[in-house]
């Protein structure tokens, strides 16, 4: 109300001083004279004094969620940003530039050690899939290591752009990113994640095949071009997220974690109620 009434004041209404027992205009101030928050939440949805009713019983979100939360959130950013900007603006850079290779492949392992870190706090609740995403991550890192070893290969995406064929040794870490693309489409809705998985695959086959023969490049730069600006728009879209929502159901995880005796006993006495 007192914002209102010092919009009216301005517009010519006579000015009234609030009681002092109401907070001032200037008490509403911006975020950098507030009380400091989690700045790793500013741009989310912090719930921690929300108590959510779950599949099998009552969770809150704790600092460790959050914890877990944000490493997610900021692997993907981390993998975006060197995947969909460093590495692509390397590669448009001369060949014979001095420390080209260097930085594509510094971006290439940081993208990649990004992304691994997403991988490992994401949470999914079927294990097996969340383990076979890990382990098509693990088999395109070993696959990179190959390629980092070959002899006068320069930099690794440097590589993979000259040979093609070489999407058979780092295709897999890529079919990790569409795994989660995918489960992130699906359990949130999101169009970018959706286009993510579809384009990852697409692009990874032109470049395989050469589909589209001499003009293959041309289409190749301009799918990377899209996939870069999904990839980022996917990962910053993330952030304004609430955090619950990256736990999913507590209490499942939970459940999961139980003998598998008492699992069955908690199962047998929701059926008898």
């Amino acid at each position: 109300m007192a914002v209102l009434r010092g919009l009216a004041t301005k517009a010519g209404a006579p000015a009234r001083r609030p009681p002092r027992r109401r907070p001032s205009p200037s008490s509403l101030s911006s975020p950098s004279s507030r009380p400091p928050a989690d700045f790793r939440f500013r741009l989310g949805s912090s719930t921690r004094e929300r108590v959510f009713e779950g599949q099998f019983g009552a969770w809150r979100v704790e600092k460790e969620d959050e914890d877990e939360v944000f490493a997610y959130r900021l692997g993907l950013n981390v993998c975006a940003a060197s995947f969909g900007l460093l590495i692509p603006a390397s590669l448009l850079a001369p060949a014979s530039l001095p420390g080209r290779d260097a930085v594509l492949n510094a971006a290439y392992t940081v993208g990649s050690l990004g992304f691994g870190t997403s991988l490992y706090f994401i949470h999914i609740y079927i294990t097996p899939a969340k383990r076979f995403l890990q382990g098509l991550f693990l088999a395109g890192a070993l696959g990179s290591l190959f390629v980092l070893s070959r002899d006068g290969f320069g930099s690794v995406p440097g590589y993979v752009v000259e040979h093609p064929g070489s999407v058979w040794f780092v295709g897999p870490l890529f079919a990790s990113i569409t795994g989660v693309g995918f489960k992130e489409g699906v359990c949130y809705q999101k169009r970018e994640a959706f286009a993510l998985a579809a384009l990852t695959p697409l692009l990874l086959l032109t470049h395989l095949t050469r589909a589209f023969g001499e003009n293959s490049p041309a289409v190749e730069a301009g799918l990377c071009s899209i996939w870069s600006a999904t990839f980022l728009s996917f990962a910053l879209s993330k952030w304004s997220q609430p955090v619950h929502e990256d736990i999913g159901d507590k209490s499942v995880f939970t459940f999961m974690k139980l003998p598998e005796k008492e699992q069955q006993r908690i199962l047998k006495s929701r059926n008898e109620l």
